[in-house]
């Protein structure tokens, strides 16, 4: 059965194979310790008491399950005919505002994709793309995957390592490494391959990430690989005596 109401009414939903009967809501109210109102098609939530509000779909234990090939569990189809402004299909914000004293942690967005099975072809945690139709235009910057790392303006020195992307490795003890393995992997899928490497901030410039620098001695070397496993070294050196 399905209730709905007032004050500390719960709401539940009946899940057959095959049917779904969602509770029903009233316009707005308090369900649970959340309070809830519609405005301009849009459902507003907020707690009114210490409950946490939030979604359950699924849990580690229990997960949802489904053999059927090619489904999306959630699927979200949206299109935009705005001429201006930020549009979004999903706006997250996760406000950090605990004093943790360094025992704290928070990811905004969390996507874990777990290997229990064998044989598969890929494999990602996050599969960001963005396409351009043909006709279509981007006059600004475009990119698959933006990442920022910012800071309010403050007379400061900022604490923590910090970068705009953390690329991170967590291999448990006795694994080996297939031979081609690395941090970051460049792959060419279309049918026109990028150029570039990598696009700099600027052009040469004294004490900026890319300056002039000559009549070094090598000193290190980083290793990189192509596709095929072959092994390449890029030179570099650990002093910057004759760097502009």
């Amino acid at each position: 059965m399905d209730r709905a109401g007032g004050a500390g009414l719960g709401t539940s939903a009946i899940i057959t194979p095959g049917r779904l009967t969602p509770p029903r809501l009233p316009l707005g109210g308090l369900v649970m310790g959340i309070r809830y109102r519609f405005d301009n098609g849009r459902m507003k939530v907020r707690n009114t008491n210490s409950q946490f509000g939030g979604v359950d779909y699924g849990s580690s234990l229990s997960e949802i399950e489904n053999s059927t090939a090619n489904q999306k569990f959630i699927a979200l189809y949206h299109k935009s005919t705005a001429t201006s402004g930020d549009n979004r299909t999903i706006y997250a914000r996760l406000n950090l505002a605990g004093v943790t004293a360094g025992a704290g942690y928070g990811d905004c967005i969390r996507a874990w994709a777990k290997v229990s099975g064998t044989g598969y072809a890929y494999a990602c945690g996050v599969h960001s793309t963005l396409s351009v139709d043909a006709g279509a235009t981007v006059t600004g910057a475009g990119a698959g995957l933006r990442a920022t790392i910012g800071a309010a303006a403050a007379s400061r020195t900022l604490s923590g390592a910090l970068a705009a992307i953390n690329a991170d490795s967590d291999i448990g003890a006795n694994n080996t490494m297939p031979s081609i393995h690395g941090f970051i992997r460049f792959t060419n899928s279309g049918s026109v391959a990028l150029s570039n490497l990598l696009v700099l901030p600027s052009a040469a410039g004294n004490g900026t990430i890319f300056a002039a620098h000559d009549t070094q001695v090598m000193t290190h070397s980083i290793r990189i690989l192509d596709s095929a496993g072959t092994a390449y070294y890029v030179m570099c050196t650990n002093a910057a005596t004759n760097r502009s």
